[in-house]
């Protein structure tokens, strides 16, 4: 439980590719998506801490496994994961899909304070499951994402801030 997983590591073991800009001066972001799984669901992944941030959209049944308690997601979920918080992700389902944004702290540096929000505290609320009416709006900030990081727009870091400021608050006012 010790071993931490770096974002070069999960970019790594995920698509066997690292970006080119995985360690410049504006610190890391970028988004996927989470492609439909058929077959057998994948088996859980080593229980560590990773050295990066995640917010995810998930669809699908599973379990996550934290030191000390067993979240179950039945349908779908917003989550949110940081450095602090060790965990394992059991995907019970044959299928699951959804979206999900990794960055780094230094994305954030002068933009703002992630450890004061509740979701990425220890103890916080970490996975909000969500009413089917709630998918679309959340699934639009992803795909809003994923457009912007693909644009050739001169402050689309700063954009995207704003967007993961935007999930925060959708899943802080759930509370």
């Amino acid at each position: 439980m010790n071993e931490v997983e770096t974002i070069e590591e999960f970019y790594k073991r995920k698509f066997g590719w690292l970006p080119e800009s995985i360690r410049n001066d504006i610190g890391h972001f970028n988004v996927f998506t989470l492609e439909p799984i058929l077959g057998d669901p994948p088996g859980p992944l080593p229980f560590r801490r990773k050295d990066y941030f995640k917010i995810m959209l998930v669809s699908g049944h599973s379990k996550v496994h934290y030191a000390h308690k067993v979240v179950e997601v039945k349908k779908q979920a917003l989550t949110f994961s940081s450095p602090l918080m060790p965990y394992v992700w059991e995907h019970l389902d044959n299928m699951r899909q959804g979206f999900f944004c990794v960055f780094n702290e230094n994305f954030f540096h002068q933009y703002g304070n992630l450890d004061q929000y509740a979701v990425f505290q220890p103890g916080g609320t970490r996975i909000f499951e969500l009413r089917d009416d709630q998918i679309e709006p959340v699934q639009k900030i992803f795909e809003r994402m994923m457009a912007e990081i693909n644009s050739e727009y001169a402050h689309k870091y700063d954009l995207l801030r704003t967007l993961v400021f935007e999930l925060l608050h959708f899943a802080m006012k759930m509370v």
